[in-house]
């Protein structure tokens, strides 16, 4: 999936970790493998001037980033581990601890974190690490 543009440079991955079995129609059970799914292009915004946003529970909390996201992408639960990388990566290395330490240092990955807050808004969504 090639989803480069200049509004949105950089890639949003969202750690899918359902801890729900799915009943097969002979009766067992099919677990679900934790894994790392592309959501869409982003821009990463750092919050340099120590803003705050109220969380859904009601806290106050100073947010590392903001994100910004294209209108219309699936909606990230609150609490879901998020990260933001400069180019698009397999997402199943995204599962190794050693790639993203290393890409950390690299500056392929660009933000990590867990989602605060996530806004629809009317021309762009936003969510908050």
């Amino acid at each position: 999936m090639v989803i480069t543009s200049y509004q949105y440079p950089q890639y949003l991955y969202a750690f899918n970790n359902d801890e729900e079995t799915e009943q097969l129609p002979n009766g067992s059970w099919k677990e679900t493998i934790p894994s790392w799914e592309l959501k869409a292009a982003c821009r990463e915004e750092t919050n340099g001037k120590g803003s705050t946003i109220q969380t859904v529970n009601g806290e106050i909390l100073v947010f590392a980033s903001l994100i910004q996201i294209p209108k219309g992408t699936v909606r990230i639960n609150e609490g879901t581990e998020i990260i933001v990388t400069r180019e698009e990566v397999n997402p199943n290395q995204l599962l190794e601890p050693d790639f993203i330490d290393s890409a950390k240092i690299s500056g392929l990955v660009i933000a990590k974190g867990i989602c605060q807050k996530y806004d629809f808004g009317r021309l762009h969504c936003r969510l908050w690490i």
